[in-house]
């Protein structure tokens, strides 16, 4: 989506992003080329190397991914030091703190501890502790964020939903995807996935109803893909992403030229 905006030259002034549009969002406004994030994204959709980014740790609260192996990704996609403060155009990026259970928006410190903690999927990947925060994804109450967007100022505010289609996904939308079984995982983590998506479908169509986008885009994401499976339907997901954000460059531009 971002890499046709800039393409076709339309401006992006700020980004607020939730989950992997948060991760997205970070990869653009810290200027990482657009052909490194593909090359990166294809190349961890080999299951051997998505392996590689799992660290199993054990606590009271169970199994689940430590995130260490996958914070060394980040920092090598992104850089460990690369502050907010340091990025092209402002990035708002959205977690959970589970203490509270209230949306946090991050904008300040490190860029990688944000995306490290709006990418943590509740119940598969540790929490992330950040100041007195205890952070998870974003998505279980603001995927969205359109509204802080608009708190950043936007006018025009474009938004991405790449959730399932469940008429089209439902019995396959899963976790669990070609013979592929998380080692952590819970047997019926496909249920549990499933129901996970649909609270935040619901929650995601009650925020659009109270803050509207002046664009909704909804890629045609390839039945079967999660936020869990994605990066194994690599290539199909970012076509998908092309194909919808060309498809609307006529209602982004007539959008743009309504002042």
């Amino acid at each position: 989506m971002l890499n046709v905006l800039h393409r076709e030259g339309i401006p992006i002034d700020l980004i607020a992003g939730t989950s992997i549009g948060g991760l997205v969002g970070a990869t653009y406004a810290a200027g990482v080329p657009v052909e490194t994030v593909h090359a990166e994204v294809k190349r961890i959709s080999r299951i051997r190397e998505q392996m590689r980014l799992v660290d199993i740790s054990l606590s009271s609260a169970g199994l689940s991914v430590s995130g260490r192996r996958i914070y060394n990704f980040l920092a090598d996609l992104i850089g460990e030091d690369v502050t907010f403060a340091d990025l092209n155009i402002p990035l708002a990026m959205v977690a959970v703190d589970i203490h509270t259970s209230r949306p946090v928006v991050l904008q300040g410190g490190r860029v990688i501890d944000a995306v490290r903690a709006t990418i943590s999927v509740p119940g598969v990947f540790a929490s992330v502790e950040l100041g007195d925060y205890r952070l998870v994804d974003g998505g279980v109450l603001d995927n969205l964020p359109v509204d802080v967007a608009r708190a950043m100022g936007a006018t025009k505010v474009i938004a991405v939903d790449v959730l399932p289609n469940f008429d089209d996904a439902a019995s396959d939308m899963g976790p669990v995807k070609a013979g592929l079984q998380l080692p952590f995982a819970p047997q019926n983590l496909n249920e549990l996935y499933h129901v996970l998506m649909i609270m935040i479908a619901a929650q995601t169509s009650t925020c659009l109803r109270e803050y509207p986008a002046d664009l909704l885009i909804r890629p045609e994401i390839p039945a079967g893909v999660s936020l869990l499976t994605g990066f194994t339907e690599a290539e199909a997901t970012m076509a998908a992403g092309t194909a919808a954000a060309e498809a609307a460059l006529p209602a982004i531009r007539d959008l743009l030229s309504g002042d």
